[in-house]
């Protein structure tokens, strides 16, 4: 059986009566999870022996992904740190330069917040010999040329600021380099995704969050907008003065879901010389829950054909212990909506594939050298020194 159809029916049955419930049971909980985690791989490490030509031909490439997410004890749940240290094992082992981690989603408190990056910081330094923190664009040029691999921080949420502008400055001085307004939910900050449902109006950033961009502006801090309503997309992108991005989202147009991002918001964002990521998460890429190369490839060159190429990356959105983070979705559908594709029947394409969608750029879509090569890190590069400086 397909893939495709086998996830269809895996749908029909874990969206049924028993699933549809708020609270389902620890017994449901546990079930579903086990057969959500069975069927999310679209690939197997066997058929990733096939890429290692590929990525050799392209070893001296920026290859940066925007987004990864979680960080030690990430939104409360179990995420440990042989968790993270699996993540940025598996962005070693397949040729990464440098990748963007989440600190916060907004689902904790500033102090936990604090106590998370602190934490980060103690392992990166204990494990300085692999690799580095990097806060500029030279720490990455140099990270490249030391054989380490750099990593970012970032936050999913202006929660963390406590409704409090100066707290961008202080972010800031620990290493946050870049921030979207809202994870689906509606804030103080902006609308969440969940307002581009059309029953609901769309109020864009509120005055707080107009304030923020500002103060972003001013320290360096990209603005981000995935997971927040379009207009708020489109409302940034017009008040930005440095070329802002959509660090993890897929198209609307192509899969009609509010999560993904409208044409007219993708259109705005590149227009300030920013970037739009796609992700490489199969409920936002289809109906059928498919996260192959050639499925991600589809919406990276509709983007790159909308709005040009040199506004294309990757921003894997890859959850490495996928088990342990389905609770708390599952658990929260407020927050993580199983009408927009949450807590469903998926497959989640790991790091390791950006090899092979790069591939099918280039073979099946005619995509040149140099665009694959700012497709994996040139256009991001370009956007930090944009904003972070030399």
């Amino acid at each position: 059986m397909k893939h495709g159809i086998k996830l269809a029916l895996a749908a029909a049955v874990l969206s049924g009566p028993v699933f549809a419930q708020a609270k389902p049971s620890e017994e449901e909980i546990a079930a579903r999870i086990e057969k959500l985690v069975e069927m999310a791989d679209p690939r197997g490490n066997e058929a990733r022996k096939g890429d290692l030509p590929y990525r050799e031909r392209y070893a001296d490439a920026y290859m940066i992904d925007a987004l990864a997410v979680g960080s030690p004890g990430f939104e409360s749940i179990d995420f440990l740190l042989k968790d993270w240290e699996s993540l940025a094992n598996h962005y070693e082992e397949y040729g990464y330069a440098a990748f963007s981690t989440t600190i916060s989603n907004g689902s904790e408190g500033a102090l936990a917040v604090l106590e998370r990056i602190d934490v980060m910081k103690a392992w990166i330094d204990e494990n300085s010999d692999r690799f580095t923190l990097a806060t500029t664009v030279q720490d990455l040029i140099d990270a490249k040329g030391d054989g380490v691999i750099a990593i970012m921080l970032n936050s999913q949420s202006m929660d963390m600021l406590d409704e409090d502008i100066a707290n961008v400055q202080r972010y800031w001085d620990l290493g946050i380099r870049q921030m979207n307004f809202s994870y689906n939910q509606t804030g103080p900050y902006s609308a969440g995704m969940v307002d581009n449902d059309p029953l609901v109006v769309d109020r864009g950033i509120t005055e707080l969050g107009y304030g923020v961009v500002a103060e972003m502006n001013r320290v360096g801090m990209i603005v981000d907008c995935s997971h927040s309503s379009w207009q708020t997309c489109i409302d940034a992108a017009e008040i930005t003065t440095k070329p802002m991005m959509i660090s993890h989202s897929n198209s609307a147009e192509l899969y009609d879901n509010y999560r993904n991002v409208s044409s007219e918001a993708i259109r705005a964002v590149a227009a300030t010389g920013g970037v739009i990521c796609v992700n490489f998460l199969g409920g936002f890429l289809n109906p059928q829950g498919s996260a192959t190369p050639k499925s991600i490839a589809k919406h990276i060159d509709f983007i790159g054909q909308m709005v040009g190429k040199q506004a294309t990356c990757f921003g894997v959105d890859y959850v490495e212990n996928y088990g342990v983070a389905l609770g708390p979705i599952i658990s929260n559908p407020e927050k993580y909506p199983p009408a927009q594709g949450y807590g469903l029947p998926t497959q989640m394409a790991p790091p390791a594939d950006v090899w092979a969608v790069a591939r099918v750029l280039e073979e099946e879509h005619g995509w040149s050298e140099a665009e694959i090569r700012d497709l994996m890190g040139g256009n991001l590069m370009r956007l930090y020194e944009a904003n972070w400086g030399g």
